[in-house]
């Protein structure tokens, strides 16, 4: 199975054994944020994907707005044992409630919809906001709440047929090391192509030796680091965790 991480200067990873988890658009929400107000920049998904390290910030009075129709709008995959959520961006034909649990298996799960978790409603209309655990993560996270069965911050990996992301440039490392995706996409299908890192022209020099400094630990590290893509630099998505090579 394939996680992802973005590449700049430094590489994130997180675990995974050959598919992927590949989520580079959306984040885990950190302190929740009042309806109506301004989104700030995000951390990347992947080095912080439960926003445990963001800035806390301000609460203001700003009212919620009221949920809209149930099954509607963005989706958010709520995990029950304490109300921790992420946004959904669909892939492949799986459904919301498909990848939700795919993502985290290891406890229960519900999808709500709505332009914001605070006014966000099930399918069947109950509001996230009424829900036993809404917003519980905020006071502790749990060790034995978790969507990976490991830590309460980690994703299980997803396989890579519910991937829709995946771009020419892409590089996965795995077992056989690292290659670059060179797959086409029509429509909603898409080959799953690769090239070893060392054929494959789209890299700088600079980039594919940083690549070669890398090596893939154990599944079971963890998560390390933070980073934004920046420029035409190449995402970076990985089996286990990759760890930075010594700096020459």
């Amino acid at each position: 199975m394939l996680a992802a991480a973005a590449f700049a200067g430094s590489v994130l990873v997180v675990p995974a054994p050959v598919l992927a988890e590949g989520l580079f658009d959306f984040f885990f929400g950190g302190s929740q944020r009042q309806q109506g107000r301004q989104a700030p920049p995000q951390a990347n998904f992947f080095a912080d994907p439960f926003g445990l390290n963001q800035q806390p910030e301000r609460q203001t009075s700003a009212p919620v707005s009221a949920p809209r129709v149930a099954g509607s709008g963005p989706a958010y995959c709520v995990r029950s044992c304490d109300g921790k959520y992420f946004p959904l961006t669909m892939r492949g034909n799986a459904t919301p409630a498909q990848l939700c649990q795919a993502f985290c298996p290891a406890s229960a799960t519900k999808v709500y919809y709505g332009g914001h978790i605070d006014s966000s409603a099930s399918a069947t209309g109950e509001r996230y906001a009424d829900s036993e655990n809404a917003f519980a993560y905020r006071k502790a996270l749990r060790a034995d709440c978790t969507c990976n069965g490991r830590d309460p911050a980690g994703l299980a990996p997803v396989d890579l047929a519910l991937d829709a992301s995946l771009r020419a440039g892409d590089v996965i490392a795995t077992t056989d090391g690292l290659v670059a995706y060179t797959g086409v996409r029509v429509g909603n299908e898409q080959s799953f192509d690769f090239t070893p890192i060392a054929s494959y022209p789209g890299l700088t020099a600079a980039v594919r030796a940083r690549l070669g400094e890398m090596k893939v630990a154990p599944v079971s590290a963890e998560i390390a680091g933070d980073a934004a893509a920046a420029g035409n630099q190449p995402r970076c998505r990985a089996i286990g965790t990759i760890a930075r090579g010594a700096e020459g």
